[in-house]
């Protein structure tokens, strides 16, 4: 059995419900990879000390950002986020460098099977399944939840590249005696009936026509997400960034890379620093729209020089040799670091070569940390 064989089938094992048939054509051949990436402790210690510091430009902003929120017309509910994470590159130093921060980041759960998969132990500490639980717990008691209760949500949850994840967390909430189901984004009357929706749809400001039902249920209080748009904005909207960089009262992260607001911005000067520089949308997620600078056309940069754009000091992921059917290779990898508030709770790395993580290379895929 191969590795994606071996995984599905501890999967099944571990939920009875879940069959080999349902599950298997779920996860594709290139989700996992057979490698890991090894980090030292003092790497991992670094990451804690980031994710800290952006935590403290997250309750900075909650005091003085506000008024840029309110252009949504969104309340701000008094809960967080669950299942995020924080995207770093390694640097040819050995210290993260922040590629971004996403509010409703995947594989959170079947990173943690992943590694009891594998039976090796968790670098980040002492998260588990328990911990895991009562993550939602705790968003639901913030929400002043009455029952243990919790939806999921996207847009065509079914078709979605890890539908599998959604059984994954339906399944382990019911396991500890949580209510829980999964549902289309169009299914708002029947989902507003938990205590807590965990929302995996990616209009983050509910701007959308199609989300004007969550929005309006939202609003009034009659639905609670997590995440939800004011946490996002708060951490996830790359106009953060430049929030971020530009102010003088907390203290800068190290892995905080130098950004551009390509609407403010003397175009000639961007322009000639281009090749050091990574252009992407203020809010959008996992590499739409974005441009190497080395690669981007002058039609392209005179496009994207607006307001809707940034341009970030360019990061370039670390490398990681490996052996694959006799062949020596070089493959990218990132660090995905799943938090709760200011707690890091695991590292997942996602190895892959070309430009971005699209789980499609052979040896590629989600990985495992090893602490040395």
């Amino acid at each position: 059995m191969n590795l994606k064989s071996r995984f599905v089938s501890y999967l099944t094992e571990k939920y009875p419900k879940l069959e080999t048939n349902l599950l298997d054509p779920l996860i594709s051949d290139q989700l996992l990879s057979p490698f890991q990436v090894s980090l030292s402790t003092v790497q991992i210690k670094s990451i804690k000390k980031e994710i800290s510091s952006y935590w403290a430009l997250r309750n900075w902003g909650e005091q003085n950002l506000v008024s840029k929120f309110d252009k949504y017309h969104l309340r701000k509910p008094a809960n967080n986020a669950v299942c995020m994470s924080y995207d770093f590159h390694i640097n040819p130093a050995g210290d993260p460098e922040l590629i971004e921060i996403n509010t409703n980041a995947s594989f959170l759960a079947l990173g943690l099977e992943l590694y009891s998969f594998l039976k090796l132990p968790n670098p980040v500490g002492a998260f588990n399944e328990n911990e895991l639980i009562a993550m939602f717990q705790e968003e639901i008691r913030l929400c002043g939840g009455k029952e243990n209760s919790v939806a999921i949500i996207d847009e065509n949850p079914e078709g979605q590249k890890l539908f599998s994840e959604f059984l994954i967390y339906k399944h382990l909430l019911l396991k500890h005696g949580i209510r829980s189901d999964i549902y289309d984004i169009s299914a708002a009357d029947e989902f507003k009936k938990f205590s807590l929706v965990y929302n995996r749809y990616t209009d983050f400001y509910l701007q959308e026509e199609k989300s004007s039902a969550i929005k309006e249920l939202f609003n009034t209080n009659q639905l609670q997400l997590s995440p939800h748009p004011f946490e996002y904005f708060l951490l996830a909207d790359k106009e953060r960034l430049l929030d971020w960089n530009n102010q003088t009262e907390i203290e800068k992260p190290k892995s905080l890379l130098k950004t551009f607001d390509l609407g403010v911005e003397e175009k000639s000067e961007i322009w000639s620093q281009r090749k050091n520089l990574f252009f992407k949308p203020k809010h959008s997620f996992g590499g739409k729209q974005a441009y190497k600078g080395t690669s981007i056309s002058r039609k392209v940069f005179d496009e994207v020089s607006n307001l809707n754009f940034i341009a970030q000091q360019l990061s370039a992921p670390a490398l990681l040799k490996i052996e694959m059917d006799g062949q020596s290779l070089e493959m990218k990898y990132d660090l995905r670091c799943f938090a709760y508030k200011d707690k890091l709770q695991l590292i997942i790395a996602r190895i892959y070569q070309g430009q971005i993580t699209n789980l499609k290379t052979p040896g590629g895929g989600f990985a495992c940390i090893t602490s040395s």
